[in-house]
């Protein structure tokens, strides 16, 4: 295993991050995924038993991944629940997957699998407003603009 994967340095956190570094510094392509309620077919029909209208914002995501890899910390706190994502561990897969690695409330570290284009979460629809929210934020992560 090489534990230096996509030149990550000690912890998961690649020096060249800092600075808002971290979306030129993806060594895939990136930029396609903007959310918006029709992204996913599911999602109207979930919004009103969450009492949710929308998901975090790429400008949101940004800003906290940015604030996260600044203090060379690799973990942040996805809006709108107790999951924490850790950025550094995010990795495409394809054209629109992503594996990563998150935990609930300072629970063991779980890994995680999303389709961004399909809105699964570990090949199912989120149960939840926070599982939709990490989702989000994942796919922000792996292919949002980093703006």
């Amino acid at each position: 295993m090489n534990n230096n994967f996509y030149n990550r340095n000690g912890n998961g956190w690649n020096a060249n991050w800092a600075n808002g570094g971290y979306w030129k510094n993806r060594p895939w392509n990136a930029g396609w995924y903007a959310w918006t309620p029709a992204t996913w077919g599911w999602w109207d029909w979930n919004t009103v038993g969450w009492g949710i209208a929308g998901l975090a914002t790429g400008v949101a995501i940004t800003s906290l991944v940015d604030e996260a890899a600044n203090r060379q910390q690799i973990v942040i706190l996805v809006p709108g629940s107790t999951y924490q994502l850790n950025y550094g561990s995010v990795e495409a897969v394809g054209l629109y997957g992503v594996s990563f690695a998150y935990n609930l409330a300072n629970g063991p570290t779980l890994m995680g699998a999303a389709n961004c284009q399909a809105g699964l979460l570990n090949g199912q629809v989120p149960a939840t407003a926070a599982q939709a929210q990490l989702l989000n934020a994942v796919c922000l992560v792996a292919y949002g603009s980093g703006s």
